[in-house]
């Protein structure tokens, strides 16, 4: 928890901070307790005004990010304003929830810088810090094509997930947001398709003598701390093309995808499910069941007009049929709307205990023929 600063804890941070201001590997490990390893140090001192790091999952990007780049500004300069923003607020939030871990370790000196906590911390209605040399760094969603951002200023702007952020969010939002500040952009993010600002911004900083754009990139592997057997396993038991694009950080081209960048990322929005049912609209309720050791997802749409919204959404495993089936029955009492199961492999015993069940079974025509389709309403939007 957060404490008084004494005169000495004050004079003891502001001397780490003289060598903390050009040394950010210094900084990490003397003011946070972070010491970095191998390829993440080259991360955390990247630098430039607008740089893209493409980083695999779990090889600790975010981390890199918030302490080399955002803490490090904040704290050595005052009165620094930062955004950190994502696709969702979900995402954004992950920054904030390792700040308040950083706040709760007594033993790292960043624990006096923000005082007190339950004043300048907050995580409602945004989550927002405000440090005591009167910087701040405020969170917020890229939602409604960026208009919880719209004619804010900032220091630096941080985009978490950035490959799955409109182009026209970065281009006509954020990217102003930086201007008449001369602040940092910090892209990081695992790659979604082979064009994009992501990926455009990236090959520019692979060969930009100016030093303005940086680039980086990393895999899974280059995280020394990540048990590589467990890797091992987990490439043996998801497809090829996903641990490319997860885990190895690889821009796969549009055109080994179902669905291109292009055509994707116009249909990604930020809101809040509505899981009260209205009288007047009609709704979808869609079954996937878990075989072995699968999750099963439950998606309640309401699709009374489009674009079709979630209502109601659920992916668990290791829970038995009759408990899937009482939870699949009540939500179709309380929407009053026809249940599609996935019957595939399943077979007519569960389908006959869903009231209202749809089942369909998947075959090689069928699947091809509902993708088709698909594919034509996401291009059509």
């Amino acid at each position: 928890m957060s404490r008084t600063v004494s005169s000495q804890q004050e004079r003891q941070i502001q001397q780490s901070m003289l060598r903390c201001r050009e040394d950010k590997l210094h900084f990490a490990k003397t003011i946070m307790g972070v010491d970095f390893e191998g390829k993440q140090r080259e991360g955390v001192t990247l630098g430039g005004q607008v740089s893209v790091k493409i980083a695999g999952r779990r090889f600790g990007k975010s981390l890199g990010t918030l302490v080399g780049d955002v803490l490090h500004d904040c704290l050595v300069n005052p009165r620094r304003t930062w955004y950190i923003t994502g696709p969702s607020l979900d995402q954004a939030n992950i920054y904030f929830d390792e700040i308040e871990n950083f706040l709760d370790d007594p033993s790292q000196l960043f624990s006096l810088t923000v005082q007190p906590k339950h004043k300048n911390f907050r995580r409602s209605p945004f989550p927002e810090v405000e440090f005591i040399n009167g910087s701040k760094i405020m969170g917020r969603s890229v939602a409604h094509d960026g208009k919880y951002l719209r004619g804010k200023g900032a220091d630096g702007v941080v985009l978490t997930e950035a490959a799955f952020i409109k182009d026209r969010t970065y281009t006509d939002v954020i990217r102003a947001m930086v201007l008449d500040r001369k602040g940092k952009i910090r892209i990081e993010t695992t790659p979604n398709g082979s064009q994009g600002y992501v990926y455009n911004l990236y090959q520019q900083g692979l060969d930009d003598p100016t030093g303005y754009y940086k680039s980086f990139h990393a895999t899974v592997y280059d995280n020394p701390r990540l048990d590589r057997e467990e890797i091992e396993r987990i490439r043996s038991e998801i497809p090829d093309l996903a641990f490319r694009v997860e885990y190895l950080a690889e821009f796969v081209d549009d055109d080994t995808l179902v669905f291109p960048w292009a055509v994707l990322q116009h249909i990604f929005e930020d809101y809040e499910p509505k899981p009260v049912p209205h009288k007047d609209s009609i709704y979808s309720i869609g079954v996937d069941l878990a075989k072995y050791q699968d999750y099963t997802v439950i998606t309640v749409l309401d699709t009374t007009r489009p674009p079709f919204m979630l209502a109601e959404w659920y992916r668990f495993r290791g829970r038995m049929y009759g408990e899937v089936v009482k939870l699949v029955n009540d939500l179709q009492q309380k929407y009053r709307a026809p249940v599609h199961l996935d019957a595939t492999g399943v077979g007519d015993p569960i389908a006959e205990q869903i009231i209202d069940c749809r089942p369909f079974l998947f075959t090689q025509k069928a699947r091809e023929e509902l993708i088709s389709n698909l594919v034509v309403h996401v291009e059509q939007r």
